[in-house]
């Protein structure tokens, strides 16, 4: 029985052993499958969209809007994913979580929410998923895309390499036709790879360690994966140029492995109205259409034409695509004394906001198509009529929105990071320079059919801005690339007198520099950033990015319709362009209309019907100059002056009956320092003086003299008279030119075409000083000048 018993024991000690090995193996199971479970993050605040998404079903509209087919394949959805140790294929690789592609993994819609930037910098990251062909796409090639992977990524399909693509912001595409197999399911395995702002290249405000005006950084795949079928002679590309002035569409179809007699078939169409179809049509020749009773395209009326390509050989059709496109043409032309921005041939102020595109739960990737949308239908709701898109590349349905909605797009190249002697990191012959250039060119490829795209800005303020000969290379590259849209060097900061644009950044009010060459636009591309806290909608990422703060809905409306009223009145400077910061908050920079989880408009209705009328008072009204200040560029205007470190005794030196004989003459702005858009013609240094000059108004309606106002720049206290009435008085300083109401009082001794006396007193206690003065004419309708 002892034996027995003992048998029994040692049965049930390997039995045990044998369940606690199972038990251990079924554990590693479960774990290895909890781990591969996707769920949703929780960012600090979501947007009301984050519990629209569904992994079955991700922004799954077409992808190309501007060149459809219909033989085409989502891939986004669940993707696994791991951190491997380079970019080399292994079958056996193991992947420990799942992602939501197309979310980067430092969002919280991804299910990762990697927030390791730092340890993350250069490191590879494998995705993969298994798909399977469908029945009508198996006689056909197969093209497989990426809308964007951020920075460096190589693509293998069923374990061969198709391809790899080095650049953030523009779409590209692989032929995997030779890599599928005959097997049902397909593979397709992804490497990643960003160095963010320490590579080089563009990286936008993507930073590791985001804080103030930087942000969480994006790596990988952040736009729609897709396929698509297409015959082994395919349409490639479309190139669409209008032509306003000649009223004709030229067309370049550009064609994939054409033949001898491979043509095209072009059909043009007014909604479902057939206009014109143009057979026979060369492949890669640029093909001008004359378009009959021609529809514009602009903000008011965005008016699209529905274009078919057809690829013919042997008479047959071998391809097709629809496409659209708008008659639109954007310049700089005289108007005013100043040259301004002209829209088919008009006068046109923009009026927009910064647009950074970021979602506090998808970070690069809005959520849904809806969310997508809702920034640009904010702009439209104020009243707005453009978007700066400020240095990052949105996914072709964004700018698809901008074509429908009839929204103008100033688009930002995205700036370069630090790199490493001039280098791109971890490509050693990668010149940093040559490749900002070659993604520029990419991202300006890929957006030319876009009739919202009027204008690129090569550099923001001086990031990643080099040298004047290399800023000069830049614009030239720029504008070889795209002929047909204007060119911005450089948004703020350094200007070298080159492209299309002059820009100036000015918080938190709005301002015109002078434009001493007056030839190029003259544009203020960045103000405001109006602080308004909304509890319960913020970011609270520990730093805190202010301009100018209020406190209350009222005041925040107040504040914004002052400086629009402003913009107003510096549009008779030349001012022919503005853009408010900023359409959301984004992170620690709180100053947007919306707040960063779209949840709160930061106004109510009412406020928004009064912003919204000052904004569209803009574009439809201007100002003009009456008598100019001496801002460089405009004819300066002798004053007689006194300048004395006392006062004068008693004020009769404000009236006309005053003698100033013994006074000098000299030429305006009077001032001391540095203050920049501020010429010093005659030099200031003391602590009081006094102007007079005698202006007789000769070009003042007595109709317009409702709408007269004065432009400004005053440092310090200062006093205006006219015709001895006080017309203003002006307490500390300004640091620009500012439009000043006149009083009622002074305003009714006006004589147009008769002398009157403009007296002026002006104070300096410390620092800079300056002083000078002109007249505008305010508020006008552009119609009525000529």
């Amino acid at each position: 029985m002892r034996s027995l018993h003992t048998r029994i024991l040692i049965i049930d000690n390997q039995t045990m052993r044998k369940l606690n090995l199972i038990l251990l193996l079924s554990c590693f199971a479960f774990s290895f499958s909890f781990a591969q479970k996707w769920e949703m993050k929780q960012a600090r605040i979501m947007t009301p969209w984050a519990e629209k998404v569904d992994p079955k079903k991700v922004l799954d509209e077409y992808p190309r809007p501007q060149m459809t087919r219909s033989n085409w394949l989502n891939l986004n959805g669940l993707w696994d994913f791991t951190k491997v140790e380079a970019m080399t294929y292994n079958a056996s690789q193991k992947y420990d979580k799942k992602i939501l592609v197309p979310f980067a993994m430092e969002s919280a819609i991804s299910g990762i929410m990697d927030t390791n930037h730092a340890d993350n910098k250069g490191k590879v990251f494998a995705y993969r998923r298994k798909f399977t062909i469908p029945n009508n796409m198996k006689k056909e090639d197969v093209l497989l895309h990426f809308g964007a992977v951020d920075w460096k990524c190589e693509v293998y399909v069923n374990g061969k390499k198709v391809g790899q693509h080095t650049g953030g912001f523009d779409p590209f595409s692989f032929n995997i036709t030779d890599a599928l197999t005959n097997k049902k399911e397909q593979e397709i395995c992804v490497f990643v790879q960003d160095y963010q702002e320490f590579g080089g290249y563009p990286h936008g405000k993507q930073k590791i360690g985001e804080k103030i005006i930087w942000y969480t950084p994006a790596t990988g795949i952040w736009q729609t994966v897709w396929l698509e079928s297409v015959p082994k002679t395919h349409i490639e590309k479309l190139v669409i140029v209008p032509d306003v002035d000649n009223a004709t569409i030229n067309i370049k179809v550009l064609a994939e492995n054409a033949q001898a007699d491979t043509k095209a078939t072009i059909k043009i169409y007014d909604g479902k109205k057939l206009l014109m179809t143009t057979t026979h049509a060369d492949i890669n020749k640029e093909l001008p259409i004359a378009i009959k009773d021609m529809k514009l395209w602009s903000p008011e009326s965005p008016f699209l034409y529905d274009l078919t390509v057809e690829l013919t050989g042997k008479d047959k059709v071998i391809d097709k695509v629809d496409s659209y496109f708008g008659m639109r043409k954007i310049s700089v032309e005289y108007f005013n004394g100043h040259p301004i921005m002209h829209l088919n041939n008009k006068p046109y102020f923009h009026y927009g906001v910064l647009d950074q595109g970021y979602w506090p739960d998808g970070v690069y990737t809005a959520p849904t198509e809806e969310a997508l949308k809702f920034d640009l239908e904010k702009i439209k709701e104020f009243g707005m009529n453009m978007s700066r898109k400020h240095i990052k590349v949105e996914p072709a349905r964004w700018y698809y929105h901008c074509d429908k909605m009839g929204i103008l797009v100033w688009q930002d190249i995205p700036n370069p990071g630090f790199g490493e002697n001039g280098k791109i990191i971890g490509e050693k012959n990668m010149d940093l320079r040559d490749n900002f250039h070659d993604e520029m060119v990419r991202i300006m490829k890929s957006l030319e059919n876009h009739p919202s795209i009027v204008l690129w800005t090569v550099y923001n303020e001086s990031w990643g801005q080099p040298d004047e000969a290399t800023t000069r290379k830049s614009v030239a590259i720029a504008q070889e690339t795209d002929p047909h849209r204007l060119i911005n060097a450089a948004s703020g900061w350094n200007d070298y007198e080159c492209g299309d644009i002059k820009d100036t950044h000015w918080y938190p009010e709005p301002n015109v520099l002078p434009n001493p060459v007056n030839r190029r636009a003259s544009v203020c591309g960045e103000y405001g950033g109006i602080t308004y806290l909304v509890n319960g909608h913020r970011w609270i990422g520990g730093s805190k990015m202010q301009y100018t703060e209020v406190h209350s809905q009222e005041e925040l409306k107040d504040r914004f319709v002052n400086f629009t009223n402003q913009i107003l009145g510096l549009q008779a400077n030349g001012l022919c362009a503005a853009v408010y910061t900023q359409i959301t908050d984004v992170e620690d920079e709180e100053n947007g209309l919306i707040t960063y989880d779209r949840k709160v408009v930061k106004v109510n209705d009412a406020q928004l019907a009064e912003i919204r009328q000052a904004i569209e008072r803009n574009i439809t009204h201007t100002s003009k100059i009456l008598v100019p200040t001496s801002r460089a560029g405009e004819m300066v205007s002798k004053w007689k002056y006194y300048m004395s470190d006392k006062p004068l005794s008693g004020n009769a030196w404000k009236n006309t009956s005053f003698e100033d004989n013994a006074w000098k003459t000299g030429a305006a702005g009077f001032g001391n320092g540095s203050l920049q858009g501020a010429s010093n013609n005659t030099k200031w240094n003391t602590s009081h003086i006094y102007l007079r000059k005698w202006e007789d108004f000769k070009d003042l309606n007595r109709s317009d003299l409702s709408k007269l106002r004065m432009l400004v720049f005053h440092d310090e206290d200062c006093e205006i008279y006219i015709n001895g009435v006080l017309a203003a008085s002006l307490p500390k300083f300004t640091n620009r030119y500012k439009v000043v109401e006149i009083s009622e009082e002074a305003k009714a001794t006006i004589k147009p075409n008769q002398p009157n006396l403009i007296a002026v007193k002006c104070l300096n206690k410390e620092g800079n000083q300056f002083i000078d003065l002109g007249f505008c004419i305010y508020d006008v309708a552009i119609d009525t000048i000529h």
